[in-house]
Formats: C-alpha cells, structure tokens, sequence
C-alpha cells in the first residue's frame, strides 16, 4: 500500500540487471550509485556509513542483493536522502521542487493579478478607462 502522501512509482522501460533482477531492484541499485557517487563517497565509506560490508554494497549496487528495510534506511541516511528518493526514476521531479513550483506559480498569479490591478487603477486615475 502507498505511504501517504508519497507518489505512486510506476517503473516502465528499465534495463534489468543483476542475476535476479527485476526493474524495482535496478532502479534502486543505479540510484544507490548515483547518490553514492553524487555525494563523492567511495562503496567503502557507504557502507561503513549504512553498517554493512563492502562486498554487500558491492552487490547492492550490481542489482544482485536487494536490502532489508534497516538496511535501506541506512543507506539512505548514509547518503543523505529520504528511503523513497532511492525508488524514484533520476528524471522524476523530486517532492521539494513541485512545492517549489507550486508557490512559484502561485507567487506569479499573485504578481500579474497585482500588476493587472495597478494598470487598471492607474488607467482609471488618468481618464482612459470609465470607472
């Protein structure tokens, strides 16, 4: 069931690797890299940070293991992201920037009905529009 307030993720057209892997487990395997080399941290110092061993990080990243719930929390905070940030496609805008572009286009609204009611107020003032 989908946590509230988290998105659906559908994964369509994702190269499969790994020995037994499916489109989830190389989604999140190629984003535990991404952030991984991202934040500039070596397979080691991941998985010193998440509390598991190299080989394993290794294999998580090839597709090969998928990790337990505490493992997958703890390579997230190892990297520095929310446990959901590791199952979305990189291409998919993340939470902040739609709240960031909900209160832009909100912020632009705002700014063009203000600036449309001083055009009209000023017009008014100076005659050329009837009152």
């Amino acid at each position: 069931m989908e946590a509230p307030g988290q998105p659906f993720i559908i994964v369509l057209g994702m190269k499969e690797h790994g020995r037994k892997g499916n489109a989830l487990r190389s989604l999140v395997s190629l984003n535990i890299r991404r952030f991984r080399l991202n934040a500039g941290l070596s397979q080691e110092d991941l998985a010193e940070r998440a509390d598991i061993s190299v080989p394993y990080m290794g294999a998580l990243e090839r597709g090969e293991k998928w990790p337990s719930p505490d493992t997958f929390t703890g390579l997230a905070q190892g990297l520095g992201v929310e446990p959901h940030d590791l199952m979305r496609p990189e291409d998919a805008p993340s939470r902040e920037v739609g709240q960031i572009m909900g209160k832009l286009v909100t912020d632009i609204n705002a700014l063009v009905s203000n600036s449309l009611n001083m055009m009209n107020t000023t017009m008014r003032e100076s005659g050329k529009l009837e009152k």
